[in-house]
């Protein structure tokens, strides 16, 4: 409910003063806006520049709100010369602009009024009404861009702790890898190493088997050049000499061999021919 007072107060202090037996008033008085209206209507038609009929048909207009009309009757008002006639317009201006939210409009014209008429209570009320609740608008608009900057303080700092952590989480996974690949590098060198040494040991084994087979082929040939048998004990002269035929009947058999195909060949070329 607005604290604002009305303008009607107004108008039935002003025209009972003006016009005691005004109709426009009682018509007003019995809430009857329209009669009213157009009773100051025809009233204009007789007297254009009637200043109380200007003011009775904006009070009636304002009341049906048609405001348009309202405000053109009490800026004619507010032209004239009778300061308590202006005085009230203004107050009345105010009220309009209250009803439109257009505070700081409306304490303007209250604060005229009251620069017409100090001795006016009711545009005294509205004029500190209207500022606390300019004051009040203020400190919530205040309060609400407070609250608006802690809101984007808030976000603002939370937005850096997660970059600050997705970074973090970055570099984490970053040094996970960088461990990952060097220990698969580090197992593969040393699989690698591995091999290597298997491969080693193979070769040497293989080496070791190599010289020994040719090592026991040296004693073996230095035995039968000494005449020793294989557990290094000197051969009866029986024995050498039955390796010796031996060797001779072998060494003969190849020589037959030889021949032999030697023989084959000259007669398949004898047979070519």
């Amino acid at each position: 409910m607005s604290m604002i007072k009305k303008q009607s107060i107004f108008l039935v202090i002003v025209l009972s003063v003006i016009f005691p037996q005004d109709r426009g008033q009682s018509h007003y008085d019995k809430k009857e806006f329209d009669k009213a209206q157009s009773y100051y209507e025809n009233i204009l038609l007789k007297r254009e520049n009637d200043l109380s009929a200007h003011f009775g048909l904006g009070a009636s207009a304002y009341q049906q709100k048609d405001i348009e009309r309202a405000v053109e009757s009490f800026n004619q008002v507010m032209e004239s010369d009778n300061q308590e006639l202006q005085s009230k317009a203004l107050f009345n201006m105010g009220n309009i602009l209250h009803d439109q939210q257009k505070l700081e409009e409306a304490l303007a014209f209250y604060r005229k009024s009251l620069e017409l008429n100090t001795k006016d209570e009711d545009a005294r009320y509205n004029y500190e009404t209207v500022k606390q609740m300019l004051q009040q608008q203020q400190q919530q608009q205040q309060q609400q861009q407070q609250n608006k900057d802690q809101d984007k303080d808030k976000k603002e700092e939370k937005n850096d702790k997660e970059q600050n952590q997705d970074s973090q989480n970055q570099e984490n996974e970053n040094q996970e890898n960088k461990d990952q690949s060097k220990k698969d590098q580090n197992n593969k060198q040393e699989e690698q190493n591995q091999n290597s040494e298997e491969k080693q040991d193979q070769k040497d084994q293989e080496q070791s088997k190599q010289n020994e087979s040719e090592e026991q082929k040296e004693q073996e040939k230095q035995s039968s050049e000494t005449g020793e048998n294989k557990e290094g004990q000197p051969k009866s002269d029986d024995r050498v000499q039955a390796e010796a035929i031996l060797n001779a009947l072998k060494d003969k058999e190849q020589i037959n061999q030889k021949r032999q195909i030697s023989r084959a060949k000259t007669r398949k070329l004898e047979k070519d021919w």
